[in-house]
């Protein structure tokens, strides 16, 4: 089933060539590139929010993709002494498979509905740590929970785009050093959006269409992902926990008003 094709086809395919639209996904993907560096998560929620203003969802999607892996990539390359590779690996086993099946199902999926819960979902697991507690064990316990978690992100990261919000405490859970914690969510979510990568190409989705858009979006993360690392660095650990909590509740309660209100 070529979905991204056939949404091209029904759609058309927009290409962002405006100076002022690229101006606006330069500045939201280097604010949030920096703003997940520092904090842990939020710059790919923002990023694809801009996205949406100007593609359709299963174009932003794999656009966004594309300028997440160099984010999150280069974060994980610069953070690299601090990467627990053991949860990466569990993390990024059954992504491909899980996200094979997604894309079988993703125009099934009402997607406000689905950032909807995903949303909910973070703010009960980062508000309420027994719920963590119980979901890590639920998902076998400790870092064997990577595994199923990676699958479940897997799936629903292609018809949803972002999970990032919900699997985050989970991260935070098991690695609570700040720096470990940002580096080895990075690579992880590396591997994820590479699994997307892969998926929207073997669908047929031209990622050529949109050179100039990602060229200017993933130079953007570079230069945010550079500055952010650096403040990271001088916080401390008490410090990153409130800031953790504080950004995820700022952008989940964001996505639900504006499921709720556009």
């Amino acid at each position: 089933m070529r979905i991204a094709v056939e949404a091209s086809h029904q759609l058309g395919v927009k290409e962002v060539v405006s100076g002022v639209e690229l101006l606006i996904v330069g500045l939201a993907a280097l604010f949030g590139s920096a703003i997940t560096a520092i904090a842990g998560l939020g710059g790919g929620i923002l990023l694809l929010s801009v996205l949406l203003q100007f593609l359709d969802p299963l174009e932003a999607i794999p656009v966004h993709a594309v300028i997440q892996l160099a984010s999150n990539s280069s974060r994980g390359l610069i953070l690299r002494r601090d990467v627990d590779w053991g949860v990466v690996g569990r993390f990024s086993l059954l992504l491909l498979p899980a996200g094979i099946m997604g894309l079988l199902v993703a125009g099934a999926f009402p997607v406000d509905v689905g950032r909807v819960f995903i949303a909910v979902f973070a703010l009960a697991l980062v508000w309420w740590p027994q719920g963590l507690a119980k979901l890590s064990s639920y998902l076998g316990g400790g870092r064997r929970s990577f595994i199923p978690l990676g699958a479940i992100a897997g799936f629903l990261n292609i018809p949803f785009g972002v999970t990032g919000p919900a699997i985050a405490p989970v991260f935070r859970r098991e690695l609570p050093i700040r720096t470990a914690m940002v580096a080895t969510f990075a690579m992880a979510q590396t591997f994820g959006h590479l699994a997307k990568i892969v998926l929207f190409a073997g669908d047929g989705f031209a990622y050529g269409n949109q050179l100039g858009l990602v060229t200017v979006g993933v130079a953007s993360v570079l230069v945010g992902t550079w500055c952010g690392t650096r403040v990271l660095k001088r916080l401390s650990e008490v410090f990153f926990g409130h800031l953790f909590r504080v950004v995820l509740t700022v952008i989940t309660l964001r996505v639900l008003l504006v499921a709720i209100f556009d």
